[in-house]
């Protein structure tokens, strides 16, 4: 978590360049929620990458799915074709490894999500901004390694 050079606005007053430490806790316990925010947001991205890529791999996904309820007849949909032409698959190859693909981001964003969320209420239940700090690591080290291996994330 970062605990310098902190910049928050809290209860209507403006704390810039603060120290975490430093903070009131009530302001502090509001900055390592929105550290965990921003670390599920780029680990999103890391996966997905941009929104209308998350589109192209629902999409993807979809007529996938589908192609594979059809037991792999007729003709492929367009973004399975486009990726069997791309990795020189078979129909059914191309459909799996995208359904396989779409199955590993989809856990990572529930896996996000849930350690978002968890992560974020622990932290603003906090009593000491040691706790909040120990808590906001725990839950940003638990989205990060949510994404592991799992689409665009290296």
């Amino acid at each position: 978590m970062q605990l310098q050079n902190i910049n928050v606005v809290h209860g209507g007053q403006s704390y810039v360049g603060f120290a975490f430490a430093d903070l009131p806790l009530a302001a502090a316990l509001v900055v390592a929620a929105q550290q965990i925010d921003q670390a599920a947001d780029v680990a999103r991205r890391a996966v997905l990458g941009d929104s209308l890529r998350a589109l192209e791999y629902q999409r993807a996904a979809t007529e996938a799915r589908a192609f594979a309820a059809a037991g792999y007849a007729g003709a492929m949909p367009p973004s399975v074709q486009a990726w069997a032409d791309a990795a020189e698959l078979e129909p059914q190859a191309a459909a799996d490894s995208i359904i396989t693909e779409a199955d590993a981001w989809q856990a990572a964003l529930y896996a996000i999500r849930a350690a978002r969320l968890k992560g974020k209420q622990r932290v603003l239940k906090a009593t000491s901004h040691d706790a909040a700090d120990a808590l906001a690591d725990t839950a940003i080290a638990e989205i990060r390694a949510s994404i592991e291996g799992v689409g665009n994330a290296i």
